[in-house]
């Protein structure tokens, strides 16, 4: 029985980080649609025209793109943050390195971090 408890709570908490993750993706893309609109910094696709770079679809999918690369991973480099899209790529990248060591440590088991507190 506890053990089934356990899988539960677990799969519970799988779907708070998900749903964490989304949310912080999802926010800092509509950050960088709103610097990039009131044109304190944008993001550069380095292989798209300048003509692909303006329609208005574009903005959307090149920031949810860039959000969800930094966040996750170092980046590419195919897209490069301008004006203060910089200083929000990197507090978003800072969140991205610290999130894993979160939840890494919500699934360690309660009594296993009393013992390490111990030592």
């Amino acid at each position: 029985m506890l053990e089934y408890i356990h899988k539960q709570k677990s799969l519970y908490k799988m779907v708070v980080f998900f749903i964490l993750y989304m949310n912080v993706f999802i926010t800092f893309a509509m950050i960088y649609i709103l610097l990039d609109m009131t044109h304190l910094g944008y993001l550069r696709d380095h292989y798209a025209s300048s003509a692909h770079q303006q329609q208005p679809l574009d903005y959307v999918t090149r920031s949810l793109y860039f959000s969800a690369i930094t966040l996750l991973s170092v980046g590419y480099g195919d897209v490069t943050p301008f004006g203060l899209a910089r200083a929000v790529a990197m507090l978003e990248a800072i969140i991205g390195y610290l999130l894993p060591a979160v939840i890494v440590i919500q699934f360690i088991p309660s009594s296993d971090r009393s013992k390490m507190k111990e030592h």
